[in-house]
């Protein structure tokens, strides 16, 4: 009895000993999977820039409802990631949203299409369901997200012409990353929010902080240039701990829809550093957004040469965002 219980002694040791190595074996795995989707993109990126001369960018909505954005760059490089038939789904002419303002209907046209989930839209660290039910419509999410810039001064605002590579309408090539290829955000992870909306002060389900945005409600005096930020919130470069006492409600609605061209689901900018402790501040689904990954320590990035790197969390905030602009002329240490 005695040698049985020092035989099993010893295997509990062992067991205790190789189990972090299995499980950092397994992270490591996922890490690479992560990085190869990424690399993925990032070629599809090229592909679609050498067949069209410019990137793909977040589309207008061609509905007359001014917040309403269109397809998300992650749609039309579909065929470029050996998905045709699914951008086959997608009815170009038709817009995604319709109706006048505050009285929008998602197309059921794009329902199929809109609820398929796309294997290399997805991290494999991530353990939230990819997919989420809005009122009567289903999306599928996504971990992947296009940089819209730096965040600073106006460029949280992507309806207007911002200092990344992405904006609403924008239709960049090479020649606009006049800080090099190798130095331009181009793409980075995020996580699939918790779903649904919650009052402030926010209940416990709308925890963990990284699951769910601080959300401010629309109205007249949009960021776009006027000033005014978030209804008399910060606005223009805020103290973001701050930002997040005065929200109106959380949402759990981040990267809920690969299909979607609005920033809260397909894009990120710089303003926070990766993995931020503190939430994403949004109003219409545009503000200061994250990027975010369940790796430890930081998280996967492409470059505009399509190369892909692993920042840290605690990169230097001032490099973070040098990285996330086009033309601004910084001078780079990759991280």
């Amino acid at each position: 009895m005695v040698e049985l219980l020092v035989v099993i002694a010893i295997i509990g040791v062992l067991v205790g000993l190789l189990l972090p190595a299995v499980q950092a074996a397994r992270e490591a795995a996922r890490r690479m999977q992560c990085s190869n989707n990424l690399k993925q993109i990032g070629l599809a990126m090229h592909n679609y820039e050498s067949a069209y001369k410019v990137f793909p960018g977040p589309q207008y909505s061609t509905s007359n409802a001014s917040m309403v954005y269109g397809f998300s760059v992650q749609a039309q490089i579909l065929p470029f990631i050996e998905n045709k038939s699914l951008e086959e789904l997608i009815d170009y002419a038709n817009p995604l949203y319709t109706g006048m303002q505050n009285n929008q209907q998602f197309n059921p046209v794009h329902a199929q299409a809109a609820q398929t989930v796309v294997p290399t839209f997805l991290c494999p660290t991530e353990t939230q369901d990819p997919i989420n039910t809005v009122g009567t419509n289903t999306f599928a999410g996504t971990n992947y997200v296009v940089c819209t810039g730096s965040g600073t001064d106006k460029n949280y605002d992507s309806r207007a012409k911002t200092d990344g590579m992405f904006w609403r309408g924008s239709q960049t090539g090479f020649r606009d990353m006049m800080d090099g290829s190798s130095n331009t955000l181009m793409l980075a992870e995020s996580l699939i929010g918790g779903g649904g909306t919650y009052p402030t002060p926010p209940p416990t389900q709308a925890l963990p902080h990284y699951r769910y945005m601080a959300s401010y409600p629309g109205g007249p005096g949009s960021m776009q240039g006027s000033g005014l930020g978030f209804n008399g919130a910060p606005g223009d470069n805020p103290v973001l701990e701050t930002a997040v006492i005065g929200a109106a409600s959380w949402s759990g609605a981040r990267c809920n829809a690969w299909i979607h061209g609005k920033d809260g689901d397909t894009a990120f900018n710089a303003y926070a550093s990766p993995n931020a402790k503190t939430s994403d501040v949004v109003k219409n689904n545009w503000g200061f957004l994250a990027t975010r990954s369940l790796h430890t320590g930081g998280v996967n990035v492409v470059y505009g040469d399509g190369s892909v790197h692993f920042v840290t969390d605690t990169v230097d905030t001032t490099t973070w965002r040098a990285m996330s602009t086009r033309n601004g002329r910084e001078v780079i240490e990759l991280p």
